[in-house]
């Protein structure tokens, strides 16, 4: 934040507390207690870059250091399915076959999307720069980047599939990360959607009830 790009990254660690606080709520400020086990939170920046050098971008990410976490404290399991490559290859040349049309989804900000569990509780420090209140930590509602259950974000895994169940998708016997239903076939890979269907409409109103 020395550095000659900071006030660039200054408005880009503002526009990542906007996106975490205003538009997901990922936590709650609370009187800090000596029984909380206190994760440290820290900024991640990075300089997006166009092939000729040229700055494409600015990027900052509030991450917390899971290297800090306590097993059975404030995480559990961190697995997380994951679409197998058969299952990718034969849907592939289903679509071909029958002449699927195809979409590809991004989900932003997908880790801190998903709830964390109630018995799951993780308190992490106040964002360097931007801390209001003394003797104040963050409850988290869930999860962030750097966490352990972030590599492989199980939380948000099954906040997706359960959205995905209410839309009537139901989960292929021999691949969990397959879903089918209403015309469609939907393969989920972490954060990106794979979606197939007959027609542009039913892949369009899966995106937009999602």
């Amino acid at each position: 934040m020395n550095g000659p790009f900071a006030e660039n990254f200054w408005k880009t660690c503002e526009v990542e507390l906007d996106t975490l606080v205003n538009d997901i709520k990922t936590w709650d400020l609370v009187k800090r207690t000596n029984d909380m086990h206190v994760l440290p939170s820290t900024w991640a920046f990075k300089i997006k870059r166009f092939p000729d050098g040229l700055v494409k971008k600015f990027k900052a990410r509030l991450c917390v250091q899971g290297d800090h976490q306590k097993y059975g404290v404030n995480y559990w399991e961190t697995w997380s399915p994951v679409v197998q490559w058969s299952t990718i290859r034969t849907v592939m040349i289903l679509a071909a076959k029958e002449r699927l049309i195809s979409t590809q989804c991004d989900i932003t900000a997908a880790f801190v999307t998903a709830p964390t569990p109630k018995d799951e509780v993780a308190y992490i420090h106040q964002p360097r720069g931007f801390i209001k209140y003394l003797s104040y930590v963050l409850r988290l509602n869930s999860c962030l980047n750097g966490m352990k259950q972030s590599p492989t974000p199980r939380y948000f895994i099954v906040f997706l599939s359960k959205k995905l169940l209410a839309q009537g998708l139901t989960p292929s016997k021999h691949d969990p990360c397959l879903f089918l239903g209403n015309g469609l076939l939907v393969i989920t890979y972490v954060d990106d959607i794979l979606i197939y269907g007959r027609n542009q409409e039913d892949v369009d109103n899966l995106i937009a009830s999602l």
